[in-house]
């Protein structure tokens, strides 16, 4: 949350509450103030985590907030873009004081999906489950069939329409969202 400006924090509320609804904790942390790292520790503590991110987001220096014997790279945060700089180049794992393992890895530029059918996206959605198996048609994609549960769990509020966009997007092999 150190770079947070208010419209980033109000973003940041609206997604976590999507994600929160759909079981995943959600954890503002601040590396500099030292906020929350506690509660992130206990969250991972013993337990192999992967720290992904955009370049320059502060995943090294979460890790030397949670451990600071870690001592990793971390760059400064620039003035003119407000934004940190790159400073992992590969990823490591790397094993804290309370057995906990994680791997800081390089900033993500691009996201894609390999090895996954088409048919399958769905099924990462967590969200969707309990509407997968209620659509008109078996071989239901969820994107434009009438009948289909899942655009209907959209349309009445039970699905998260930001997440349905990420489902189209990942289903369509667009990186616009």
């Amino acid at each position: 949350i150190d770079l947070y400006d208010a419209e980033s924090q109000a973003l940041y509320r609206k997604a976590s509450e999507i994600y929160k609804n759909i079981g995943f904790p959600c954890v503002s942390t601040s590396a500099l103030t030292g906020e929350n790292i506690d509660l992130l520790r206990s969250l991972i503590s013993g337990k192999t985590v992967l720290f992904a991110g955009n370049s320059g987001v502060g995943k090294s220096a979460l890790i030397n907030a949670l451990d600071p014997s870690q001592h990793l790279k971390t760059g400064e945060i620039s003035t003119v873009h407000h934004k940190g700089k790159h400073t992992t180049t590969f990823a490591e794992m790397r094993l804290l004081a309370d057995n906990t393992r994680i791997i800081d890895t390089p900033g993500i530029k691009e996201f894609g999906m390999t090895l996954i059918d088409q048919q399958e996206i769905s099924h990462y959605f967590p969200e969707m489950a309990a509407f997968l198996n209620c659509c008109k048609y078996d071989n239901c994609t969820h994107v434009h069939e009438p009948g289909c549960a899942v655009i209907e769990a959209v349309a009445d509020g039970r699905i998260a329409e930001q997440r349905y966009k990420s489902y189209l997007s990942i289903f369509n092999n667009d990186d616009t969202h």
